[in-house]
This record gives C-alpha cells, structure tokens and sequence, in this order.
C-alpha cells in the first residue's frame, strides 16, 4: 500500500512538511518538489518515528 505524508500527517497528527523533513536525510535521492509516495516500510519508519 502506498502513503503520503498528507495521508500519514492526519492519522500522526503531525505536519506533513515534518513527515518530509524526516524522510530527506535517508533519501537524498528524492527530487525537491517531487511527490512523495512511501511503501509499507518507509511509513512505518515514520509512524515510529512519530507515534507516542
């Protein structure tokens, strides 16, 4: 299943922008202003970065 950090910053409550932020410094890859469409792993990276 793919996530965006738009999909992701409603269940986490936290900002997209933040979600991104996060995301840059393991993929340095990815084009500024691309869209960002996360795997599985890739959002549960970020749901356990961010969740209480």
């Amino acid at each position: 299943m793919i996530s965006t950090p738009r999909e992701l910053e409603v269940e986490l409550d936290v900002s997209a922008k933040t979600i991104r932020a996060c995301l840059r410094a393991p993929c340095p890859e990815h084009a500024h202003g691309a869209r960002w469409e996360l795997d599985d792993e890739q959002a549960t990276v970020v749901r356990a970065r961010f969740s209480d």
